[in-house]
């Protein structure tokens, strides 16, 4: 039975946000990047929430956060809004995880908002300009005339969509859930809204303070990733002298589903090895 639930709630500077914690430990914060939620997480907090204090989000205008008209779901927002989790949650210097955007906005609460961490771990991350995969990208240009599409046509665009992010088929329910939060008016013009602000200029900043990353940081990446090529993960282990670098044989983009086990092996070994504090 999953431990992944969302029965916490706080007021970010970018709307109601949604988050759930379990297990006891030290502190590790996990953060999920386009277009899913934390749900996406699942299988690592039932495997590391024995040893681990686990905290989880849905990032602004994602999974069962709040989603409005007019809402900032730009990467330096979402590093804003971690940097206010954290401080909501008075955690001292977790370990941060991020997959996808979340990889960016875990960097971005780091080296930009100043949070305190005793390590970093990214997974298939959206680090490096050039990023965005070409239908993304497409919806990016023509973002008005996706938005209005009926709404069965947008959910099997969708469908399409993640099917590329995985090595195997999604289960259908996991799928579903997936989904859900997109669908509806609110939900379709939110998937949209989200597209149309990807932050090309926020990765580009990052680019530039990757060298001054001070903690121990782990980069993961699914070997048959069509989303972001792994070529990316090499060249971030390149930026920071801290890093090491784990592949993931059989696993695409959402590394995490596609092989949970192996992630969350992979993921506590590293943990394990970090010391409880780190020295600024």
């Amino acid at each position: 039975m999953t431990k992944h639930h969302l029965d916490g709630r706080f007021r970010s500077s970018a709307g109601e946000i949604a988050y759930g914690s379990t297990g006891e430990g030290p502190d590790v914060v996990l953060v999920h990047g386009t277009p899913t939620s934390s749900l996406i997480w699942r299988g690592i907090i039932d495997r590391l929430s024995a040893n681990y204090r686990m905290h989880w989000l849905d990032l602004p205008g994602y999974g069962a956060s709040e989603k409005f008209d007019g809402q900032d779901v730009r990467l330096r927002t979402f590093a804003k809004v971690l940097r206010e989790f954290v401080e909501h949650l008075e955690l001292r210097r977790p370990h941060l995880v991020g997959h996808d955007f979340g990889a960016a906005t875990v960097f971005g609460a780091y080296l930009v908002e100043g949070v305190a961490a005793r390590s970093i771990s990214v997974a298939n991350g959206v680090v490096l300009n050039p990023w965005g995969t070409p239908f993304s990208l497409h919806v990016k240009e023509y973002e008005e005339v996706f938005a209005g599409v009926p709404g069965h046509i947008h959910r099997a665009l969708l469908a399409a969509h993640l099917s590329t992010a995985v090595a195997r088929p999604l289960p259908p329910d996991l799928e579903d859930a997936l989904i859900a939060p997109w669908t509806g008016e609110a939900g379709q013009r939110a998937y949209y809204r989200q597209v149309a602000q990807y932050d090309h200029g926020y990765t580009a900043r990052l680019e530039e303070v990757y060298p001054d990353v001070g903690v121990p940081t782990l980069i993961l990446w699914g070997e048959l990733d069509r989303w972001v090529n792994i070529e990316v993960g090499h060249r971030l282990h390149a930026l920071i002298k801290a890093s090491h670098m784990e592949t993931l044989p059989d696993a695409g983009h959402f590394s995490m589903l596609d092989c949970p086990g192996l992630f969350a092996r992979t993921l506590a070994a590293w943990l394990t090895k970090q010391p409880w504090e780190v020295a600024t």
